[in-house]
């Protein structure tokens, strides 16, 4: 029958043991807290572009006349090129080009657009709110082919729409993007307009957020690493002395270890204590039986000796010694006295 192999065990440390489910809770936490956090930082800032963005439409609403902006747009589907630019200049639509570019005072990156529909592929810019050289041209048609946003303004004449997430230009600028049609005095449907915002700030706000959230983290992380270390430290030190005794005492040293006081007792004070204590009763124990072995050496040798001399007693060389002796003493009590 063969032997059991004696298998080394793998050895991992009681503060590992503590630091690595401890770690591994804290990081799945800060996972579904960070991500859940962001989540709401996402939404909670598209709920401020929106409202943002209703401030603006309903700035824009209450300086724009939207009569005179018909009239525009009537005026602009027949005009030729140069009449258009012509048209430019008018007063009336100088007077709302300047509405819109106001909107900038309270609002600054708000970029605004008016437009109308021409047929069912596409529609034509009205107005908007860029001052410099690269506004757009009344009457330039916007389809589907050069506006990657010729959808949402084709919505924007039916409903308003906003969008469901931040988008970002070329440039990779992130913005935000809202349409609404826009209707004369008598309710009619003259057109839309859409609304762009820069939402450069706000998404470094929540950047800041992000990042402080994994500062957070990483803090609670070194502390989590540092409070188990110094926990486990006396502890360690204190296991680490009674393995060391255990071998001194597997080796015949029975010398106590040194337990310092504490104010309050934990299992592993406890533990040195009833160490020290088992110590002693083994090493008196083992006095004992000593002593009881020793004894036990001595009437074990009292008997081997009795049982020696009973067969030296016993044996015929030792009769036959007797009986000469016997013989000799009766040959000297027989001699005659001269």
């Amino acid at each position: 029958m063969s032997e059991p192999k004696n298998e080394t065990k793998r050895f991992l440390s009681l503060r590992y043991k503590l630091l690595i489910p401890l770690l591994s809770f804290s990081v799945v936490m800060f996972v579904i807290g960070y991500f859940g956090a962001r989540a709401y930082l996402d939404t909670l800032t598209l709920d401020m572009m929106a409202k943002d963005t209703t401030t603006v439409l309903t700035y824009v609403n209450g300086c724009l006349d939207k009569d005179a902006l018909q009239e525009i747009y009537d005026e602009a589907k027949t005009a030729s090129p140069e009449q258009l630019k012509s048209m430019m200049k008018d007063p009336t639509y100088v007077e709302q080009k300047d509405c819109l570019a106001s909107v900038v005072d309270f609002y600054p990156g708000a970029w605004i657009i008016t437009y109308y529909p021409v047929n069912e592929d596409a529609v034509a810019v009205g107005i908007d709110n860029d001052m410099s050289s690269e506004t757009y041209l009344l009457g330039e048609l916007r389809t589907a082919e050069n506006d990657g946003d010729f959808d949402l303004y084709q919505s924007g004449l039916q409903e308003a729409y906003a969008y469901d997430d931040l988008e970002y230009d070329e440039n990779q600028n992130p913005f935000y993007g809202f349409v609404s049609p826009m209707t004369n005095s008598s309710g009619e449907t003259i057109g839309g307009i859409v609304i762009y915002l820069d939402a450069g700030v706000p998404l470094q706000s929540a950047q800041f957020l992000y990042n402080y959230l994994l500062a957070i983290f990483g803090g609670v992380f070194l502390f989590i690493v540092f409070l188990v270390w110094i926990i486990t430290q006396r502890s360690l030190s204190e296991l680490n002395a009674l393995g060391a005794a255990a071998r001194r005492v597997a080796d015949g040293d029975y010398a106590p270890i040194s337990v310092k006081p504490q104010k309050l007792n934990d299992e592993v004070s406890l533990l040195g204590e009833l160490f020290n204590t088992m110590v002693g009763k083994v090493e008196k124990r083992e006095e004992k039986l000593q002593k009881q072995v020793d004894q036990l050496k001595i009437q074990i040798d009292g008997e081997k000796r009795k049982k020696a001399v009973d067969e030296i007693v016993e044996s015929d060389f030792f009769k036959d010694l007797q009986e000469r002796a016997a013989q000799a003493r009766k040959a000297h009590d027989q001699k005659p006295q001269s």
